[in-house]
């Protein structure tokens, strides 16, 4: 990504593809992108959480992560005591969705539970397409309830959520979406996710002729519920949504639209409603 914009007349490139740097204008502009996605969609958030660059593995197992996307995932290894690298019991978190449901594991919910954070993540794409970023910030909103409730609340938000990134003066465009499973299994997958119209993304252009999602908002029905054992009055799985922020594609998306008047149109645009 190049920044010719960069304060110190210092381009802002990294020593490995995908893993960009964040010169202090960039900062300032998410800053402002997460205090107006916390306004909107994040006010009524029992919780908001800043999550660290790792996450326990048997988290993700639980998650079933490692089983769907083990191309993707990425693990830490260490050499205690200057012995041999081995894997730890950590892993790189590739969605911020996951450090939410370890802490209602094994809960009894009364009531709809809506949590929100910011993650820094990882997953080992394959190319290097720009905003296919390795290392990426997400601001996800999660919530849990019945299957009603959920539902209502997925579409709610993705309509949300498209008029405002409309009103930021991109291109939005709300499609439907299935998550990169991997294998025989996770085409059968895929193909259920998009039949039942579970994922949509919100897409926008980040580059020339590049197309990318910038957000999205995805019903998981009971997955986590049965994973984290979570339940509602009468006893039964959760079912769980949540919308995700790509932080990282959303300022390329204003920075290919705007180059450096993004703070300016932002500010702008705010004031229009």
């Amino acid at each position: 990504m190049n920044r010719p914009w960069t304060s110190s007349g210092l381009e802002a490139e990294p020593a490995a593809w995908g893993v960009e740097l964040s010169p202090s204008e960039d900062e300032r502009v998410l800053e402002l992108l997460r205090a107006n996605i916390a306004r909107r969609f994040g006010h009524s958030a029992a919780e908001h959480y800043v999550a660290p660059p790792v996450i326990a593995r048997s988290a993700v197992e639980r998650a079933g992560y490692a089983d769907s996307f083990p191309h993707l995932l990425g693990t830490v290894h260490t050499a205690p005591g200057g012995s041999v690298q081995a894997p730890t019991d950590l892993v790189l978190p590739a969605s911020g969705c996951h450090h939410i449901y370890p802490l209602v594991a094994g809960r009894t919910l009364t009531e709809p539970l809506m949590l929100s954070l910011e993650a820094r993540c990882f997953r080992a794409e394959d190319t290097e397409e720009p905003g296919r970023l390795r290392s990426f910030r997400m601001y996800e909103v999660v919530y849990l309830g019945s299957e009603a409730e959920v539902e209502t609340w997925r579409d709610d938000v993705l309509r949300a959520a498209a008029a405002w990134l409309s009103g930021l003066g991109l291109s939005a465009e709300t499609v439907p979406a299935n998550d990169p499973f991997f294998g025989r299994t996770g085409r059968l997958l895929a193909s259920v996710q998009r039949t039942q119209r579970l994922k949509w993304e919100i897409t926008a252009e980040v580059a020339q002729d590049t197309v990318q999602a910038v957000a999205s908002a995805n019903v998981h029905k009971d997955q986590f519920g049965k994973a984290f054992e979570v339940t509602g009055p009468q006893g039964a799985p959760l079912h769980s949504a949540c919308l995700g922020f790509g932080m990282d594609r959303l300022l390329l998306a204003l920075r290919h639209l705007y180059g450096s008047e993004v703070m300016h149109q932002l500010r702008r645009a705010e004031e229009h409603r």
